[in-house]
């Protein structure tokens, strides 16, 4: 449709206009160019044009076929805002029934069926019922999918009056293209949710490959997509219907090629070790998907999140270059987001270093939200190997060193969990991210920085004056920056008592006096009586010995991030390759909630899952669950229950070290202890 027409339009300017076109000797010319208007205000969702319903139906006595193709379209559009005026229709449509021209009939029944209210349902199952018998082709063509349609409104009728028996005799019609739209009408019903499923024998089997090398590209898709309800019995009926499936790989439509490879990858659940069966098969795929990114970004994104799927589940059945999904310059952000996805479970040792030279670049792009992505590819490469994160640590390095605000930050999440993953190494990244605690603006990376100094407090010469930074701003923070900053300053504390006492006072009092969440005065008053306790010197007498082994110990391994899915889903998943129940990762009743689950039919031929190998892929990358180490206990017995006086609300105290006792007027524990008992006597008096 012409642009012209895409103009929004009020429902009484159409009106008079349609009123002007009828007045004219010939109308049809001038109601077919107000007609477009009114469509293409229906693309524009304009819902005051119900209110045209009367003019709409009046113009369905005029004898031209266009005219009335466009005003069903506006009646199956707007007839639920404006039921009863609609109703006036059924009576067109029964006439229409009648009509020699086989259109006529096809737009009828097309109509009534896309009108979910009781009237055109009711005229629907009736002309159903007999125009799937209708001489003509394209009559029974439409009679199929209103099957569909009509099962979708009412599933217990559409079966009770016998529609789907009769949409399954269409299967051993003459015409290829309604055996075509008759698989895909019963292949929509059996997805939904229900106890009907579609099953296929050999003998319709090698029936319907004869009619897909003779059908047009969307009768294709139907057929192939319908291959997948045989259950082939032996390997080697699997390896005779994936050799018949593989031309459809080289056709130039993408659902067709899509679908194609959804009937592979099924198969291929029947045949042992297909990549040794069919050597050729992993080159075709991969060359077969690659070769669909010159398609429409759209279409990219489906195919590259589909790449995913097949690395994480077969990664064996295909074979491609990490080059071919480097960025280009006009790719949309969605699409550079998911290429770095797959270049991450494509890098290994023999591509790391074309790897790292390219997320380089694009860690110094103009677009920060893209660099932001490429520095944190970094991070996930380094956690899946020492060998990476030593390269990753030195292009780390040196864009640390450029001092760029939103670089910085972002690079110091990676740093965190590189520190992490490899305690005791890289201190030279250690001193480079906290050197420029500044920049840092973002929760992350304030959240990121605040762990690194309390960490490794002992480390770092200017740990007081960082903490005293970070801190300045600590009830404006996000919460979780709040709780990492109450816990780095009670290390910093452990660590240095004389110069971290004033630190820890201030923010402890922050946390408990003037924050109004109660995790983080939880979280306070937790590490307030840690800290006081009258027994946490331990038996030496060390201080705060106990406090140490609970704030100090060892933290859980980080590995990289989780790429296994769980078997199931990718069964799924992969039962529904191509398609946009796959783009999600998820299982599909999650996404589309009135689908049915897919599995893979029983059968003497099907073979065990095989573990996803990416080993070639991913540089021997854990595909493991990740799982949190339980935590050790590095003291020998629990800490002794706090008693507290309800009536004073104080806490005990117990001298730390006789050095610091001479060295304090007041002892940080009877700080402690009177400020407690100050704030608890606030709240006795309050409640």
């Amino acid at each position: 449709m012409d642009a012209k027409y895409f103009g929004k339009s009020k429902a009484s300017e159409l009106s008079a206009e349609l009123a002007q076109a009828r007045k004219k000797l010939k109308p049809q010319q001038r109601v077919k160019i107000v007609m477009k208007k009114v469509v293409a205000n229906i693309i524009l969702n304009r819902p005051e044009l119900a209110l045209l319903m009367p003019e709409i139906i009046a113009l369905m006595v005029i004898d031209d076929y266009e005219i009335r193709r466009m005003c069903c379209h506006y009646i199956a559009h707007y007839a639920v805002l404006n039921p009863q005026q609609a109703a006036g229709a059924v009576e067109f449509f029964v006439r229409f029934v009648g009509d020699l021209d086989p259109m006529l009939r096809s737009l009828a029944l097309k109509t009534s069926a896309s009108v979910p209210l009781k009237p055109f349902l009711a005229l629907a199952f009736e002309l159903t019922r007999v125009l799937l018998g209708d001489s003509n082709p394209h009559v029974r063509t439409t009679a199929a999918f209103a099957v569909a349609r009509l099962y979708q409104h009412d599933a217990r009728k559409t079966v009770s009056h016998g529609l789907i028996e009769q949409l399954n005799e269409l299967l051993y019609d003459e015409n290829q293209t309604v055996v075509a739209s008759a698989l895909a009408a019963l292949r929509s019903i059996t997805d939904t949710l229900g106890s009907m499923s579609l099953n296929i024998n050999k003998e319709h089997l090698l029936a319907l490959m004869r009619l897909a090398n003779a059908a047009n590209e969307w009768r294709q898709v139907y057929l192939l997509s319908a291959l997948m309800a045989y259950v082939p019995q032996t390997c080697q009926d699997a390896i005779e219907m994936v050799e018949a499936v593989l031309p459809a790989l080289q056709h130039e439509n993408a659902a067709v090629v899509l679908n194609g490879v959804k009937v592979v990858l099924y198969l291929s659940n029947y045949i042992d070790r297909p990549e040794l069966v069919v050597p050729s098969l992993p080159a075709k795929l991969g060359a077969v998907l690659v070769s669909l990114l010159s398609k429409p970004p759209e279409l990219q994104f489906l195919v590259l999140r589909n790449v995913i799927l097949l690395l994480l589940g077969k990664s064996y059945l295909i074979s491609v270059d990490v080059e071919l999904f480097f960025w280009k310059f006009d790719d949309p952000i969605f699409i550079k987001d998911t290429k770095l996805e797959i270049i991450y479970l494509l890098a290994n040792e023999h591509n790391i270093d074309v790897v790292f030279r390219e997320l380089e670049e694009y860690a110094t792009e103009v677009d920060s939200k893209m660099a932001r992505k490429a520095i944190r590819a970094f991070g996930n490469l380094s956690l899946k190997s020492e060998a990476a994160a030593a390269r990753c640590v030195d292009i780390l390095l040196d864009l640390i060193s450029n001092g760029i605000s939103y670089i910085v930050q972002e690079a110091s999440v990676v740093v965190k969990n590189i520190l992490r993953k490899y305690p005791g190494k890289f201190s030279q990244l250690l001193h480079s991210i906290v050197s420029h605690y500044e920049l840092m603006e973002e929760a992350d990376a304030k959240l990121a920085v605040t762990w690194i100094v309390g960490q490794f407090a002992e480390e770092i010469s200017n740990a007081d004056a960082i903490l005293k930074y970070l801190t300045a701003s600590f009830s404006e923070d996000p919460l979780e920056v709040q709780y990492a900053m109450v816990t780095a300053v009670v290390k910093y504390y452990v660590h240095y008592p004389v110069e971290g006492e004033k630190l820890v006072l201030d923010v402890l009092k922050c946390a408990t006096e003037e924050s109004d969440n109660p995790d983080l005065r939880d979280r306070g008053f937790f590490y307030w009586r840690l800290i006081t306790h009258p027994q946490n010197a331990g038996e030496d007498g060390g201080f705060q010995k106990r406090t140490k082994e609970i704030v100090l110990n060892m933290n859980p391994e980080v590995n990289s991030e989780n790429d296994k899915i769980d078997p199931a889903i990718l069964e799924e998943l992969e039962l529904n390759f191509g398609s946009l129940a796959s783009i999600y990762l998820k299982p599909v009743m999650q996404v589309f909630r009135l689908s049915k689950r897919k599995l893979l039919a029983p059968s003497p031929a099907l073979q065990s899952r095989r573990r996803a190998d990416l080993s070639y892929y991913m540089n021997n990358a854990t595909l493991q669950p990740i799982e949190r180490p339980p935590r050790r206990e590095n003291h020998k017995k629990p800490l002794p229950p706090v008693s507290r006086n309800m009536s004073t609300s104080s806490f005990g105290t117990s001298s730390s070290k006789a050095s610091l006792e001479k060295n304090r007027k007041e002892s940080l524990g009877q700080k402690l202890t009177r400020k407690a008992s100050v704030i608890t006597r606030r709240k006795s008096v309050k409640y």
